[in-house]
C-alpha cells in the first residue's frame, strides 16, 4: 500500500516534474539564441577559450563586458571567452611562461615579445588550412595574409596597420617650451634642449626612467639611414636592404651610446633605470597626472592620445601639449604590409582543442564591427562614449575605467574616429594626415613578404639576447665605468655568442628573398 504524501512534498514534485517535462520538450537551437526576456538560452555544452590581453584591467564593467561578449559568441560560435590581463613592463617573460606552460587557448604577440622564436618551434596552431572556414577574413584582408606566413604556415592573424598617424615620440608639455622660449622641437638637437630644461624646472624627477630610451636615440640619430631587420640586432642599409650588418657594428650605435652616458651623467636619466620595468611608461603618466613631470620621452602617438590626453586635459585643462614623432619624416614609411617581425599578432596556442573556433572568433572580432567595438573599446557608457558622429570620447569617464584593447587586434579598417579637447585634435588630424601622407609616398616595402625562420639559430639568439641583457643594456642606459672598454668586450661577447652564424642565416634567407622578387 503505499503511503500518502504530504501536501507540500506534493506540490514540490509537481514543481519539479513541470520543470523537467519543459526542458525536455524544448528544442533551442545549438548556437543558442535570446528570448523574448533577453535572458540567453544555451546548448548543453558551451565551449570556453582562455586568452590574454596586455594592460591593466579597468576597475569596473567586466562584468558588463563579459555579459555582452557572451551574447555575441554564444550565439554566433556556441562558445565563450575569457582574458586574463597582463600589465606591461615584464611582458616578454611573462608571456613565454605562459606559452610555456600552454597556458591559453589565445595568444598575442609581436616584435615586444618572442613570437617568432615560438613560432619556429611550433607553439602555435599552423590556421593556413583553416583560412576556408572563415572567408570574411581572407576578403578583409585581401591577400595579405600570404606575407605573415613563416615558411607557408600561418600561425596567427596580424595588426591591420592602415597609413596614416604617429609612431614613437616625445610628448610634451607646449604651453612651458613656449614659457621657456625654446625653438620648436624638430630634431634630437631641440629636443635635448628641452630635456635639460625641464629638469632644471623639476630637479627632484628624471625626465627619462624607461631603460628603452636608447631605441628612441637610435631612431634619431640612424633611423633615416638604415632598415631594422631584426629589433634589437640587424639592421641594413637603406641602399642595400638585404645586407644584414650588426647594428652595434656602426658609428651610430657609438653615437647612441655617448648621449646614453651623457644624460645619465647630467640627471637625465634615472640612476635607478637598469632596475625599473622594461616598460615603465605608467609611472610617467603618474608623474605627470601630479605635475611632477613635464614630458613622456618613450611612447607611442595612440597610446598617447587614448590615454595620456583626456586624463591630463581633465586634470589640467589650462596646459597645451605638443609632440615630436621621432619617425615622420625620419624613417622610411611605406604601403601597410604585414609580417610577424615588427607587428602585433593574435595566435592560437597549437595545444588548444578548439583551433577552427578560435580562429572563427579572431575573424569576427576584425569582421564584426559589434565584436570589434567590445574588444577594442569596451562598454559604451562604461568604459567609453560616442557622440553624434559616431566618434568615441572619454567625457566623464573615470582614468581607472578606460579598457584597453584585445592587444593585437588593432585594426585600421575598423577603427572608429576618435573626439579629443580641441587643440590635440588639431595636432592628432595634421599629424594622421602627415602620417599618411608619406606612407603613400614610400611605395612598396622591400621586405613585404619576407619573415626570417630563426629555428635554426635559435640557440644562437637566446646566448645574444643574454648578452645584450648583460653587458649592452648597461651600456645602452649610460652606465659604464670605461665606455671604451666596455663596448670592445660587450661586442666581443656578442661574437661569442654567435652572432656571425646568425647574421649568416639571416644573409641566406635574405638573398634567396631577393632572388625570388
Amino acid at each position: 500500500m503505499l503511503k500518502a504524501l504530504n501536501p507540500a512534498k506534493a506540490v514540490l514534485l509537481a514543481v519539479i516534474s513541470f520543470a523537467l517535462l519543459l526542458t525536455a520538450c524544448s528544442k533551442n537551437p545549438p548556437n543558442g539564441t535570446l528570448t523574448d526576456q533577453n535572458t540567453l538560452e544555451t546548448p548543453n555544452e558551451i565551449i570556453e577559450l582562455r586568452g590574454y590581453t596586455m594592460g591593466a584591467a579597468p576597475a569596473g564593467g567586466l562584468d558588463t563586458f563579459y555579459r555582452q561578449l557572451d551574447e555575441l559568441t554564444v550565439r554566433d560560435l556556441g562558445l565563450r571567452v575569457r582574458f586574463d590581463f597582463i600589465p606591461w613592463g615584464d611582458e616578454k617573460n611573462q608571456i613565454s611562461r605562459a606559452i610555456a606552460a600552454k597556458k591559453y587557448d589565445l595568444y598575442a604577440g609581436g616584435a615586444w615579445s618572442d613570437f617568432i622564436t615560438f613560432a619556429s618551434k611550433n607553439a602555435f596552431a599552423d590556421l593556413a588550412p583553416l583560412l576556408d572556414k572563415v572567408p570574411d577574413l581572407v576578403e578583409h584582408y585581401n591577400g595579405m595574409l600570404e606575407n605573415a606566413k613563416m615558411d607557408g604556415k600561418l600561425y596567427g592573424i596580424p595588426q591591420y596597420i592602415t597609413p596614416g598617424g604617429g609612431s614613437e615620440g616625445l610628448l610634451y608639455r607646449e604651453d612651458l617650451r613656449k614659457q621657456w622660449n625654446l625653438p620648436e622641437i624638430t630634431d634630437l638637437a631641440t629636443a635635448e634642449q628641452y630635456l635639460y630644461k625641464a629638469k632644471e624646472v623639476y630637479p627632484d624627477v628624471s625626465m627619462i626612467n624607461d631603460k628603452r630610451f636608447a631605441d628612441n636615440l637610435w631612431t634619431l640619430l640612424a633611423g633615416s639611414k638604415y632598415h631594422t631587420l631584426i629589433q634589437g640586432f640587424v639592421v641594413a642599409p637603406i641602399d642595400k636592404p638585404y645586407e644584414a650588418i650588426s647594428m652595434y657594428d656602426t658609428p651610430e650605435y657609438r653615437q647612441v651610446l655617448e648621449y646614453a652616458r651623457r644624460w645619465h651623467e647630467d640627471g637625465i636619466v634615472d640612476p635607478s633605470i637598469l632596475a625599473a620595468p622594461e616598460n615603465s611608461t605608467g609611472k610617467t603618466l603618474e608623474l605627470m597626472k601630479l605635475d611632477k613631470k613635464p614630458l613622456e620621452f618613450n611612447n607611442h602617438f595612440g597610446a598617447v592620445s587614448s590615454g595620456y590626453i583626456g586624463v591630463l586635459m581633465d586634470l589640467y585643462p589650462e596646459f597645451e601639449y605638443g609632440w615630436f614623432d621621432y619617425y615622420l619624416g625620419n624613417v622610411p614609411s611605406y604601403l601597410p604590409y604585414l609580417s610577424p617581425n615588427n607587428i602585433s599578432m593574435i595566435s592560437v596556442g597549437a595545444h588548444s582543442k578548439h583551433i577552427e573556433k578560435a580562429l572563427q572568433f579572431i575573424a569576427k572580432a576584425h569582421t564584426d564591427q559589434a565584436y570589434y567595438n567590445l574588444l577594442q573599446y569596451g562598454v559604451e557608457g562604461e568604459h567609453y562614449k560616442l557622440d553624434s558622429e559616431n566618434r568615441i570620447y572619454f567625457d566623464g569617464i573615470p582614468s581607472e575605467n578606460r579598457k584597453s584593447g584585445w592587444t593585437g587586434l588593432n585594426d585600421g579598417t575598423m577603427n572608429l574616429p576618435a573626439k579629443y579637447p580641441d587643440n590635440w585634435q588639431a595636432l592628432h588630424d595634421r599629424i594622421h594626415a602627415e602620417g599618411k601622407r608619406q606612407a603613400n609616398l614610400g611605395g612598396e616595402s622591400p621586405y613585404g613578404g619576407f619573415v626570417f625562420n630563426n629555428a635554426v639559430v635559435a640557440k644562437e639568439l637566446a646566448s645574444m639576447e643574454k648578452v645584450r641583457s648583460q653587458y649592452i643594456q648597461p651600456l645602452a642606459v649610460g652606465i659604464a665605468q670605461d665606455m671604451d672598454e666596455e663596448w670592445i668586450n660587450a661586442r666581443k661577447q656578442l661574437k661569442l655568442a654567435g652572432m656571425d652564424a646568425y647574421l649568416e642565416e639571416l644573409q641566406k634567407q635574405l638573398d634567396a628573398f631577393a632572388a625570388s622578387k
